[in-house]
């Protein structure tokens, strides 16, 4: 239900005639995650850290386009006890599209929500260390994204945005001392970027 309303708004969205020209920009992402990846476990709740590069096409009414790509990577690195050690790292590839509606009437100015719809490769690796042997497991996954937030552009060129990730790799696979098992590992998490645009 969630992707079908995504959907219908950028839909929306693309009926409207564009009122400028596309603007190109990159945005600095700093994430909290949270279900399986926030778990003490895996990621244990420290923050990731992303880039990204984006293009903003104006639309009338105070609506835009954005479609984006982002690379998100968490890592989390611990020792339960100066023979044991394990390091955990996941980094997702995403790619989407967002519309923005600015509450100015004026594309890329002032206060504005966003939803967004995108697909994100997820690449999980695990490595133990203990008495001097090493190991590791690693899995890549894909999965469809849906976020939602609200941002205030300060002037042409700058602005932040606040969103709520929602997003689950469905089916993991990981081989571990010759043993094979899946899961679903949920992934949402909550983003604060610095945007710019040139």
């Amino acid at each position: 239900m969630k992707q079908i309303t995504v959907l219908s708004l950028v839909l929306l969205a693309s009926t409207m005639m564009p009122a400028q020209t596309a603007m190109f920009g990159f945005q600095a992402t700093v994430a909290k995650p949270s279900g399986d990846v926030g778990d003490r476990n895996w990621i244990d709740g420290k923050l990731g850290v992303g880039l990204g590069a984006h293009a903003l096409i104006p639309l009338r009414g105070g609506g835009a386009l954005v479609p984006r790509i982002d690379y998100t990577m968490y890592k989390n690195d611990w020792t339960s006890d100066a023979q044991v050690r394990e390091e955990e790292k996941i980094n997702i590839l995403s790619a989407g599209m967002d519309f923005h509606y600015y509450f100015s009437g004026q594309a890329n100015e002032g206060f504005f929500v966003l939803a967004g719809l995108g697909y994100a490769s997820g690449k999980f690796d695990s490595s133990y260390s203990l008495n001097g042997l090493d190991m590791s497991v690693s899995a890549t996954k894909g999965a469809i994204y849906v976020q939602g937030g609200l941002g205030v552009q300060f002037n042409p060129l700058m602005g932040i945005e606040f969103s709520y990730q929602s997003l689950t790799f469905s089916d993991v696979e990981t081989t571990y001392l010759g043993f094979t098992s899946r899961q679903d590992v949920s992934s949402p998490s909550l983003r604060a970027s610095f945007v710019m645009h040139f």
